[in-house]
């Protein structure tokens, strides 16, 4: 890393006062260093001068049921207003509407599901979608968490259909989502599907958007599309942030792609009912 770039991260990056919408706790199974115990992400958000972290447990991903890993978060995290507790859910589970409103009655701030790792259908998740509505809760969906290219072979993850995406999409456009770990080619495939017309209240997050430093100047084109998330400590969350730190972008794109449009899905859950 140059001194510019070293600059860049360390005084310039947080001062953005970001929201990071991806991160996680606990042990990805894959990467002995992969991993945050609850002090770890504070430290993360110090060095960063992050304002809000969105996160949830990765035992939930990776265990027998997502209660272990939910009610984990909550207990390390519930109580820290640092943190904005995404509660996972699993539609094949026969109590996942208990979990949901367990969830809700928590203190959740939003919801996450992961169809390519718990490997269930993407249109299961219209019924998962009209569940959080009632609660006023946004849905985050982890269409990945790590690139295939260098995934373990013992992986249970499955990348999602573009189109699948793009049929959930349709079926419910109003309610705020957020689309996590897709790349520019996968979300141009997913607007054709959509006729170049994605509803407004669908967001993507920054991990997977991959490129030299200027690729963020082209966040500029839709503004109100992106939002900050790393994917930390799966994923290693100082390119993206250096991107941001060294893009064009005004300062008025930049606040909405670092911590606006976040801000904004949280608050607008509840606009989303009455669309």
């Amino acid at each position: 890393m140059t001194d510019r770039s070293r600059t860049m991260l360390m005084e310039e990056f947080p001062v953005l006062g970001a929201v990071d919408t991806t991160c996680h706790l606990g042990q990805w199974p894959f990467r002995l260093p992969a991993s945050a115990a609850v002090d770890d992400l504070r430290d993360y958000a110090r060095w960063y001068g992050l304002r809000s972290l969105w996160v949830s447990h990765l035992a939930s991903l990776f265990g027998f049921d997502t209660r272990t890993g939910n009610e984990a978060v909550f207990a390390a995290c519930g109580d820290d207003p640092l943190f904005r507790v995404f509660a996972v859910i699993d539609p094949r589970q026969s109590d996942w509407r208990q979990e949901l409103a367990w969830a809700a009655l928590s203190g959740a701030a939003g919801i996450r599901v992961a169809p390519g790792y718990h490997r269930y259908p993407v249109s299961l998740l219209t019924q998962v979608v009209d569940a959080c509505a009632e609660l006023e809760l946004p849905l985050q969906l982890l269409t990945r968490l790590d690139d295939a290219r260098v995934r373990h072979p013992l992986s249970p993850a499955e990348d999602l259909e573009p189109h699948h995406l793009a049929d959930l999409i349709r079926a419910r456009p109003a309610h705020p989502m957020l689309l996590s770990g897709l790349n520019h080619a996968d979300w141009q495939e997913v607007s054709r599907h959509l006729g170049d017309d994605a509803p407004s209240a669908v967001r993507l997050d920054l991990w997977h958007v991959n490129g030299p430093t200027h690729v963020a100047d082209g966040l500029a084109r839709d503004p109100g599309r992106w939002v900050f998330g790393s994917g930390y400590p799966v994923q290693t969350p100082e390119a993206t942030m250096l991107q941001l730190a060294a893009s064009a972008l005004s300062g008025d794109v930049r606040g909405k792609v670092c911590s606006g449009n976040a801000v904004a899905m949280l608050a607008g859950t509840a606009t989303s009912l009455g669309t």
